[in-house]
């Protein structure tokens, strides 16, 4: 049985993919509004079209229109999406929900979190964890600096981010470029930014050149620690 409406309140649990952005309230009531919405019981598909607002507690979802089956916890939601909660803000022109736990969002997305920034071609987010990875090219702007990568999984929850292939991290405050094949950033006050370069490590700071396999940035500091067999040119001021 199908049912035309435009405006009410859903007890369904599709906003549930509003609170599987980090927040955990299932089975909240959720107000759902939208130039029309149409809901298939049998099926147990909802669709909404045109300026699609989803609100459940502190979480904000919008877009141009959604769909979402209740039966297989899946929600597409496309054009302009905005999904807002607490500090957390993710922006696509395509967001895509499974199992009210796993977001995938296309078209230019964007996570921001605090002060942190995740962008890339695809962004797979997974609420349950506090974990997001990006695959092709991936760009996490912190308060230290940008780092680039074939690869960035950000930790949110424990502000670390880990990257693979063609690591790239630029402090313009520190004035610090750096490159290596792998990297692990720790973003909590307490280990001042500290990131770990492996594999054909090298920094560059005011001028100075530091390679190794294995180098240690602060980025708080703008200290440098080196492991292993390593090589520094200096450049006189």
């Amino acid at each position: 049985m199908k049912v035309n409406i435009k405006r009410t309140v859903f007890t369904l649990v599709i906003a549930s993919m509003i609170a599987s952005y980090g927040y955990a309230a299932q089975n909240k009531p959720v107000e759902l509004a939208a130039d029309s919405i149409e809901y298939d019981s049998v099926k147990g598909i909802m669709t909404a079209q045109g300026n699609v607002r989803m609100v459940q507690e502190n979480a904000t979802l919008t877009g141009s229109s959604a769909e979402y089956n209740s039966k297989t916890r899946e929600a597409h939601v496309i054009g302009g999406v905005q999904v807002v909660q607490n500090d957390a803000t993710l922006t696509a022109q395509e967001v895509r929900s499974y199992d009210n736990v796993h977001m995938v969002a296309t078209g230019d997305p964007i996570l921001t979190k605090g002060t942190s920034k995740l962008t890339g071609p695809k962004i797979d987010y997974y609420s349950d964890k506090q974990y997001a990875i990006v695959n092709g090219w991936a760009n996490l702007t912190t308060p230290d600096g940008i780092m680039t990568a074939d690869q960035i999984e950000s930790y949110f929850g424990e502000n670390r981010a880990v990257a693979q292939g063609n690591v790239h991290i630029v402090s313009e405050t520190r004035n610090m470029d750096a490159t290596s094949d792998q990297a692990v950033y720790y973003g909590s006050k307490d280990q001042q930014g500290k990131t770990i370069l492996t594999g054909n490590a090298r920094a560059v700071q005011d001028g100075n050149v530091l390679t190794g396999n294995s180098l240690t940035l602060y980025l708080d500091n703008k200290t440098i620690d080196v492991q292993g067999r390593s090589k520094l040119v200096i450049t006189p001021q």
